[in-house]
């Protein structure tokens, strides 16, 4: 029988990450094995981001001249709405990161009603 497990290298606890390829369930999984339920104070710069994933931006987190993803003509295509009202089961949170001149692929994300009104906005190149 061939071995199908699926190798992937550590992605590791580093504060700032630079022109790095990284799924986002493996990062994920490496925070929650360090003892943390969210990835937390984090500096990306041209990275590239793989789902499937939502991502769920909190505190102090920003995304600077990155490619959120392919919206299929209508940017809300890239948001989900929670529809409890005090939590949402499933998502990747992100707390007070940064997101420079980074891409997104197969990356939703999701949020209160008034981050979600604004992050459509700044897709659609409008201020909210």
């Amino acid at each position: 029988m061939t071995d199908t497990s699926l190798t992937l290298p550590i992605i590791g606890p580093d504060p700032t990450y630079e022109d790095r390829h990284i799924w986002l369930p493996q990062l994920t999984i490496e925070a929650a094995q360090a003892g943390s339920a969210m990835i937390e104070g984090k500096t990306f710069i041209n990275c590239r981001f793989e789902g499937p994933a939502v991502l769920l931006p909190l505190g102090r987190t920003s995304f600077s001249n990155c490619n959120l993803g392919d919206s299929m003509g209508d940017a809300r295509n890239l948001l989900l709405k929670p529809m409890g009202a005090a939590k949402v089961t499933g998502i990747i949170p992100v707390r007070d990161c940064t997101f420079e001149g980074c891409a997104f692929f197969l990356v939703g994300f999701t949020g209160p009603d008034a981050f979600l009104e604004q992050f459509q906005a700044s897709l659609e190149g409008t201020p909210a």
